[in-house]
């Protein structure tokens, strides 16, 4: 008889229970997670069965911080009793704090055990009930006003049973997901300018690391927008299977590419053999686990993954210590990088294997630790590359202090020489008036070398027809003015040329007509490059470039449109024939922020395309270079 009463005490315990309602007000967000009951579906029940059973079946209140039952295969259901008690707004939005969900249904359910609404979502469901797009699982649900109603809700994913519960007014909810996106767009703006920076470099420099970096980084941002569910909503909603495949795909690409990159940031091909053998082995073994993968279930890949991933995370920590050790010169800036990124990721996996609560923080972990290691990375390689760059400077002045010391050493032979010579004149007259003509024949012969090598000096940089500075001078000083202004942080112009229309010329009135009206343009041109530090240099053809150095855009366009008047106004005549001529400037004006040669090119190209833009708006004109033009 005691054992009754006591059974029946429980029952109705129970059912007290689960009949507790959660009362909703104008809070715009209510963290559901405490008063959500879960129950494990081995039988596999549907939602009548569950409304019929439900004061006889195993529910469990949940007393933890979240719900989180980390890689676990079984359908959970879960269930909660609200009461909507505030007038102005009977919608809200449910939403699962963790995109991978594959299948999720909800019931709502009123006091009389009718199902009055049922709504299904996941990336893998066949129906979707979203309301709202959005990377989470989201709801959109019509609460009525001062009645209880049950919401069950069924749950069956392959991944991680994450099932963080918030239900949110539209106002905090869409202030939280503007948060949401600001993060994100940072995110993705950081790793979209590091993708550019590191493939302009390997474009120009073709290092192989800034290459092999960049593949790391897109792997690595294909698993983010994997698991962020940004991917699914954005970029492949109408293939809901590689939701199941590209995280796999892309977490061992990630942890593939990370091993080549960290082999060759440390170039441990040359310099430690054992380090780059075992990261070679280990980027074979992530493609076959990888591929392997593939043809099991996602709950034991992600087993599997997470198993590398702390791995490589151990790898990565010992490498660093040992890097750290020995005074390897980029061991700071990769010990940075990776600390936060391993925080980060721990503190994922952490979320994953239910050890911490899933929370904004430990949702977007990794993605943020990601966001400053990709920073760190990239410090450290264009601190590779000054360095490496120093070091060949260094090799240059001790090959020059090296020559320096050779040709001192042929002076004390020549001086040598000449000491001989004098005690051979003592013995002999006639052999000293042979050594004397011989002696100011040499020095002839120096002088009419050294004035054949200025003028062969003068001709090599001087233009021929124009004489003007040719190309190959423009080259070299436009190098050394682009340096000078870096180093000064002053103000530096570049005016490119372009005589219009002039193959014209040369057809109709021929070549001589068109040789004499190029020295005309460039008589122009001198006159106009009146101080000392500014370049004239006919650039190629009828194309001719003025290097202006301290001068600004405005300084610059003063010139140009003095010339540009100037060439118009010229009066040519042709064997009695009147030659008009016009040109079109374009202009580049800048202050070096640094004296890299693809600084330099880039002013080239920026004043070039103005040129090209002064001749699609009507030639006779000076442009200055515009961001907006295409």
């Amino acid at each position: 008889m005691l054992r009754l009463t006591l059974l029946i005490f429980s029952v109705l315990c129970m059912a007290f229970a689960h009949g507790e309602s959660l009362l909703l007000d104008e809070q715009g967000k209510h963290d559901l997670t405490p008063h959500t009951f879960y129950l494990i579906d081995d039988a596999k029940l549907g939602i009548e069965d569950i409304i019929a059973q439900t004061d006889t079946l195993s529910w469990q209140q949940n007393e933890n911080h979240t719900l989180n039952f980390g890689y676990y295969q079984p359908i959970y259901w879960l269930k909660l009793n609200v009461t909507n008690q505030h007038v102005g707004d009977q919608t809200r939005l449910l939403e699962f704090l963790y995109a991978p969900l594959d299948h999720v249904s909800l019931y709502i359910v009123n006091s009389q055990g009718l199902v009055i609404e049922h709504l299904e979502a996941g990336d893998q469901a066949l129906r979707k009930d979203l309301g709202i797009q959005h990377p989470n699982v989201m709801f959109a649900l019509q609460l009525p006003l001062n009645e209880t109603v049950s919401l069950y809700i069924r749950i069956k994913t392959d991944g991680a049973m994450q099932l963080p519960l918030t239900l949110w007014r539209w106002q905090a909810f869409n202030q939280h997901t503007l948060l949401i996106y600001i993060l994100q767009g940072i995110f993705y703006g950081m790793v979209l300018i590091m993708l550019i920076y590191n493939l302009m470099i390997w474009f120009f420099d073709r290092q192989s690391i800034n290459l092999k970096y960049t593949v790391y980084i897109i792997f690595f941002t294909l698993y983010i927008t994997c698991d962020n569910g940004i991917g699914y909503l954005y970029l492949w909603p109408a293939q809901p299977w590689l939701n199941n495949s590209l995280p796999i795909i892309s977490a061992g690409l990630t942890l593939a590419s990370l091993n080549y990159f960290i082999s060759d940031f440390f170039n441990a091909r040359e310099y430690f053999k054992k380090i780059h053998l075992y990261l070679k082995y280990s980027f074979n073994g992530y493609l076959v686990i990888t591929l392997v993968c593939l043809f099991l279930n996602e709950s034991t890949a992600s087993y599997i993954q997470t198993a590398l991933v702390m791995a490589t995370i151990s790898m990565v920590i010992a490498l660093t210590c040992y890097m750290l050790k020995i005074k390897h010169p980029d061991a700071n800036y990769f010990a940075m990088a990776w600390l936060f990124m391993i925080i980060g990721c721990m503190i994922y996996v952490a979320s994953l294997l239910g050890i911490v609560p899933v929370t904004i923080y430990s949702q977007y972990g990794m993605q943020f630790g990601a966001g400053i290691e990709i920073m760190f990375l990239s410090l450290a390689m264009a601190d590779r590359m000054a360095r490496l760059q120093k070091e060949k400077n260094i090799a240059l002045e001790e090959s020059i202090a090296l020559a320096s010391q050779v040709q001192t050493e042929q002076d004390k032979t020549f001086n040598a020489e000449l000491e001989n010579l004098q005690l051979e004149k003592q013995y002999s007259h006639t052999l000293e008036v042979q050594v004397k003509e011989q002696t100011e024949e040499l020095h002839q012969t120096l002088d009419e070398l050294s004035q054949a090598h200025e003028t062969l000096k003068t001709i090599s940089v001087t233009d021929a027809l124009t004489q003007l500075n040719n190309r190959y001078y423009f080259d070299e000083h436009w190098r050394i003015e682009h340096k000078r202004a870096f180093r000064d942080q002053n103000p530096l112009s570049i005016i490119m040329l372009d005589v219009d229309h002039f193959k014209k010329v040369n057809d109709t009135y021929g070549h001589p007509a068109g040789d004499m009206c190029l020295k005309s343009v460039a008589q122009v041109i001198k006159n106009n490059a009146a101080r000392e530090p500014d370049i004239a240099c006919r650039y190629g053809g009828e194309e001719f470039v003025l290097i202006l150095p301290g001068t600004d855009e405005l300084g610059a366009i003063a010139v140009a449109e003095n010339i540009c008047q100037q060439i118009d106004n010229l009066q040519l005549d042709w064997q009695g024939t009147q030659i008009q001529l016009s040109a079109s400037l374009g202009i580049s004006s800048l202050t070096p922020k640094n004296s890299q040669s693809n600084n330099r090119q880039f002013m080239v190209n920026q004043a070039d395309q103005a040129l090209y833009q002064a001749k699609n708006r009507g030639r006779n004109q000076v442009v200055v270079f515009d961001y907006d033009v295409n």
